[in-house]
């Protein structure tokens, strides 16, 4: 398949071909269960010449999903870099690959004869976040031919997220710690995390907001129409379905439960007291603590597939002690949130506050390494791009000298 020989193909039939060699009830199974079977009856040494098959098998069912891969990208499908990376379709299934980052991966696929696109390779143990953070770094280093640029790029975007993420694991670590103390000393009632604005704008604020910044929060509240101020915050009176007075105390689990039973109670058929229970959970909730649940939720589910694909967890820690529990810590903590944001007790914030400072510690222990070394990098990409500067300028004179 050269450069100037259009490809034909269809991915389809490739990845259909690849699917016979190493999927479900493929060659690859036939010869396994071939082993197998030998090895019961003490003859396996009689299928030594086809041993060379397996890993033939294996290793052309990725190189026809490479070339199927090819084929996508030059149709400009967005999956194409991903596929050839060698991500499943399963592990691609509902997931929005960013733009940005795929618009070089994809281009250097599409034009495999004059790029190589091996650097797109999946790595051992390299997860499709793993792998969609890499490849913004791999990519400017390609275009630049500097490794050290493409590095403070992957850096900077480690560090962005990690700045992101962990300063609010902490806040909700401190933020539940001194919510317990005052629940077991004063008898005070536990709040849902994110609900702070909404205490602001009703007069509520927590004592760590500066007076200024609540009073005018409290101003702005009492201008701002009831049935709007519910719809964001949460609505107040319904709390009481779980013996709470504001919204940010409730249970939402048991508004809802109590909503279904009053709702059934009246006559109300199975389905009309579920719709009946979750809608009052979502009112006594409001628009921003149920963005916060989820956001919460669809990063518990993003983490957990992303620890799921590290593969065997006692070898992914051998690989990564510091990244694999900062990554499992991680869905923990979103996890924990989630509950704690759905049903505010002393288990799940609790729960949210340990977790939180678990995730933060070894998100940090995780990337000291880059907080160290990103300086150094940025000041040397810095020399290196001033020279690139000073080598166009003189170029540029020296075109425009009409005596040079």
């Amino acid at each position: 398949m050269s450069g100037n020989t259009p490809r034909m193909g269809n991915p389809k039939d490739l990845e259909h071909l690849a699917k016979l060699l190493d999927g479900r009830g493929s060659l690859r199974d036939k010869l396994d269960e071939a082993f197998t079977r030998a090895s019961h009856l003490g003859v396996r040494d009689r299928l030594a010449p086809l041993r060379p098959m397996s890993k033939w098998t294996d290793d052309t069912a990725v190189d026809l999903r490479r070339r199927a891969a090819i084929l996508r990208a030059e149709d400009g499908d967005p999956k194409a870099a991903a596929l050839y990376a060698g991500f499943s379709p399963a592990e691609l299934k509902g997931v929005a690959l960013p733009p940005d980052a795929m618009l070089i991966a994809n281009a250097s696929v599409a034009n495999s004869d004059a790029f190589d696109p091996g650097w797109l390779k999946r790595k051992p143990g390299e997860t499709l976040q793993d792998w969609l953070q890499r490849i913004p770094g791999d990519a400017t280093a390609k275009i630049s031919g500097n490794e050290n640029l493409g590095e403070v790029v992957g850096d900077y975007i480690n560090l962005t997220a990690l700045a992101s993420t962990v300063p609010g694991a902490f806040k909700m670590a401190a933020a539940g710690t001194m919510g317990l103390i005052k629940y077991f000393r004063k008898g005070d009632f536990l709040k849902a995390p994110g609900t702070t604005l909404a205490q602001i704008l009703k007069g509520k604020a927590p004592s760590y907001i500066p007076g200024r910044i609540a009073r005018l929060g409290a101003s702005i509240g009492s201008r701002t129409p009831a049935p709007v101020l519910n719809a964001l915050t949460g609505k107040d009176s319904l709390a009481a379905l779980s013996g709470k007075t504001w919204a940010w105390e409730a249970n939402l689990l048991k508004v809802g439960k109590n909503a279904n039973a009053l709702s059934r109670a009246t006559g109300a058929g199975r389905l009309a007291g579920f719709a009946s229970g979750a809608g009052t959970a979502l009112r006594t909730a409001g628009w921003w603590r149920g963005a916060g649940i989820a956001g919460s939720a669809a990063s518990t589910v993003i983490g957990a597939v992303d620890v799921i694909q590290e593969g065997n967890p006692v070898e992914a820690f051998k690989r990564d002690k510091a990244g694999y529990v900062s990554k499992v810590s991680g869905v923990a903590f979103n996890a924990s949130l989630t509950a704690a944001m759905i049903a505010p007790n002393p288990v799940t914030i609790g729960a949210a506050a340990v977790t939180g400072v678990v995730y933060g510690v070894s998100s940090i222990v995780d990337n000291w390494d880059t907080v160290k070394k990103f300086p150094g990098k940025v000041a040397e990409a810095g020399e290196w791009a001033g020279k690139k500067l000073g080598e166009g300028a003189r170029k540029l004179t020296s075109a425009l000298n009409p005596f040079d």
